[in-house]
């Protein structure tokens, strides 16, 4: 996973980020509302630290 990697290479293994199913190009609008709320939730606990 790049995002791991990246934040492993900066020396933050353990930085916190949220995931995205892709592609969202070729996305509804109810699909996107719905990978929307699962990465608002996401972030949520990140920003809260839950």
């Amino acid at each position: 996973m790049t995002a791991k990697n990246i934040a492993k290479i900066m020396g933050l293994a353990d930085y916190p980020f949220m995931k995205v199913q892709h592609p969202i190009g070729s996305c509804t609008t109810p699909e996107l509302k719905a990978r929307a709320e699962v990465a608002y939730r996401q972030a949520l606990g990140i920003l809260l630290g839950v």
